[in-house]
């Protein structure tokens, strides 16, 4: 008897990958979360709304009150003062043309200080007042024996606690209230020389605009017009040192034609 083999086909497994089919948020769904962002849009712009009238009205745009005064910039007694100028407003209303009117009173009242300013805080009710002390380079003695001081910007002000260290210059003719730049650097150059150009005096005649030394072996220099300061005082000094070796003092230096090249040196006789 034949037998027939009975050849069965492998099972293959097919796997048929079902499309997910993602459901869209039903209509009130959405609809609801439409809901919660307009909520939050509206709460967001009702607390806006409420901090900004809550800012404007502490910033008292147009009835502003001083409620404290800060003074920064300065120390001790003139700290002091001007707290209590400032401080006569606080509980008052202070425009921006009162605080504007009380910086030119600072100004006036305070020549030795800078940079004065007077600003309102609109959100704290502060008023905050800064200035700066000018550092002086030099001091005129008056006929009265008053004393008045010169700035690094050339500034001329009267200063009652002012230094009486600061080197002094003799002023012919009336003092302005400010001085040329060249005066300054003219004063600035002698210092740094101080040790090679020793000075007793240091006259500026305000009407001809001329600058004269003397030093304390007698000898005179005359600067001339008050331009070129600084070269003319490098190079007197380089001339005085080469005038020691050779010469006793007392001795005169004349820069009148320095611009030409020429410095004429002047013996003085005993």
């Amino acid at each position: 008897m034949r037998k027939y083999g009975t050849n069965r086909p492998s099972a293959t497994l097919y796997t048929r990958r079902r499309a997910v089919r993602r459901k869209r948020p039903s209509f009130f769904f959405r609809f609801l979360i439409l809901l919660f962002l307009l909520a939050g849009v509206g709460w967001g712009g009702f607390i806006g709304v409420r901090y900004g009238y809550r800012v404007i009205k502490e910033a008292q745009i147009t009835d502003w009150h001083v409620k404290s005064v800060v003074v920064s910039g300065v120390s001790g007694q003139l700290e002091k003062e001007i707290f209590t100028k400032a401080a006569s407003w606080e509980g008052k209303p202070f425009s921006v043309t009162q605080a504007e009117d009380l910086r030119k009173e600072f100004i006036k009242s305070y020549p030795m200080l800078k940079h004065i300013s007077v600003v309102r805080g609109m959100l704290t009710g502060k008023l905050k007042i800064s200035a700066k002390l000018r550092e002086p380079v030099a001091q005129f003695i008056l006929p009265d024996g008053s004393r008045k001081y010169i700035d690094p910007d050339s500034t001329v002000y009267a200063d009652a606690n002012g230094s009486e260290q600061v080197a002094q210059v003799q002023l012919v003719g009336e003092i302005p209230e400010k001085l040329q730049p060249g005066f300054i650097e003219l004063v600035q150059s002698v210092l740094k020389l101080k040790k090679s150009l020793p000075f007793e005096a240091l006259q500026l005649n305000v009407q001809d605009n001329t600058v004269t030394m003397r030093l304390p072996d007698r000898s005179v220099i005359h600067f001339g017009q008050a331009q070129h300061l600084k070269a003319k005082v490098a190079r007197a000094a380089q001339i005085m040192d080469k005038v020691r070796t050779q010469y006793t003092a007392p001795v005169t230096l004349n820069f009148e034609f320095f611009e030409q090249g020429k410095v004429f040196l002047t013996h003085t006789a005993h």
